[in-house]
């Protein structure tokens, strides 16, 4: 079973930033929202799937919030492997990058406004910004 992100699949941020992760993750992640997968997951409270990002793990286990994000982005990228190692590590990184998690959900408005729309953007100019990375990383 490949791991699973379940995210809120009303609110813009939610469906602009899961369409960033699929373009660069393609198959390895299964993105749903939560309207979907609920009920598939008895063992997490509906107001969880309402506050945060779930990640079903390939084990089963779950986790949610930033360190969702974070593992969902390890693979991807190796700055994201190196923040959720000190995520893991201290107590002040996790609180500092749950209250960022926090302060975006709670703004997510405007966040969403940062995020390009997917099919306004250029085939040609995706493939450019990801090759970018790619070379980068």
């Amino acid at each position: 079973m490949k791991p699973q992100l379940i995210y809120d699949g009303e609110c813009q941020f939610c469906i602009k930033s899961v369409a960033l992760l699929k373009s660069v993750s393609g198959d390895s992640i299964e993105c749903r929202p939560s309207s979907d997968a609920a009920e598939e997951h008895p063992e997490i409270p509906l107001e969880a799937f309402k506050k945060a990002v779930q990640l079903i793990r390939s084990n089963g286990s779950n986790t949610s919030a930033a360190e969702a994000v974070l593992e969902a982005l390890t693979p991807l990228y190796p700055a994201a492997k190196w923040i959720h190692s000190w995520y893991s590590k201290s107590l002040i990184v996790q609180f500092a990058l749950e209250c960022g998690y926090e302060f975006v959900a709670n703004h997510r408005q405007l966040f969403s406004e940062l995020i390009p729309d997917r099919d306004k953007t250029s085939q040609l100019e995706w493939e450019k910004t990801r090759a970018g990375k790619a070379h980068d990383q």
